[in-house]
């Protein structure tokens, strides 16, 4: 059974969140990943700095350059995906299609990451030769698990979303991008504040609490926000999303529409 410890790079490459804006700036030019984890201690990190992002805490530590920490440039980092180095084939690839940057970090018994996974590195195991039998056979599970993934998930006649504990959507569906009118992918890495309107803010920051602690949430309605900022009503559920070690990590949301005429218009223009 290929697990994700059989997958991952060993070397991840890491800063310490008191790293320097110039310290990181060589890191990277250095470091052929293209990102840099970065920890406050052993067992706990404040997220992934990308090349992109250090571009833009360069052009911010212009304005400031009293404030040279990374830990103060801590809203560009992007959320890290973890997965336990024991977690099977399938798994590896459902967790590294849906995070952020399609990159998960692998992390043992002891909660400590281990390496590093990308797309990349799970290519290979895509065209896996005949003779490896169980290799293939995993293949073609994976392949009917994905199916089964996208037909409920991505072509979900729901709307469907989810966000970390910070509120940041992680994953988002062709059918919410489609009814709130957004370019499929562009709802990624915006935040619930983006999509409701601005009355509504307190009760959805009341609702993560809420999901986070307890579990879930009741129905409810509320109204999100197109592009263009049109307010459409919906009606709404919540549940909380945990890890191997079931701690919460974030919500996954599933909505629709009060107006059954707005999800036939958006099934119609999709055909």
């Amino acid at each position: 059974m290929i697990q994700a410890k059989h997958v991952m790079n060993l070397s991840t490459p890491v800063l310490s969140f008191d790293a320097t804006v110039a310290e990181a700036i060589e890191f990277m030019r250095k470091n052929s990943a293209g990102f840099v984890a970065v920890r406050a201690n052993q067992e706990r990190f404040q997220g992934v700095l990308t090349e992109g992002g250090l571009a833009r805490v360069y052009l911010r530590y212009q304005l400031q350059p009293d404030k040279e920490a990374l830990i103060l440039y801590r809203d560009l980092l992007e959320p890290m995906q973890l997965i336990h180095e024991n977690e099977v084939f399938p798994e590896v690839v459902k967790k590294l299609l849906t995070a952020v940057g399609h990159r998960i970090f692998v992390i043992n018994d002891a909660g400590m990451v281990v390496g590093y996974i990308t797309a990349k590195d799970i290519l290979p195991y895509f065209t896996a030769g005949g003779g490896k039998d169980k290799t293939k056979d995993q293949t073609e599970s994976l392949k009917s698990d994905l199916y089964m993934y996208e037909s409920f998930f991505d072509k979900s006649p729901f709307m469907m979303h989810s966000v970390n504990k910070e509120g940041v959507i992680q994953m988002a569906n062709e059918m919410l991008h489609s009814v709130l009118e957004f370019p499929y992918g562009e709802l990624i890495g915006k935040t619930i504040f983006d999509l409701y309107p601005k009355e509504a803010h307190k009760f959805a920051e009341e609702g993560l609490r809420t999901i986070l602690s307890q579990g879930y949430h009741k129905v409810v309605k509320s109204s999100m926000l197109t592009k263009t900022g049109k307010s459409v009503d919906v009606e709404l559920v919540s549940r909380v999303l945990t890890n191997q070690f079931q701690e919460p990590i974030g919500t996954m949301t599933v909505a629709r529409p009060l107006e059954m005429a707005v999800v036939l218009k958006t099934l119609r223009m999709s055909e």
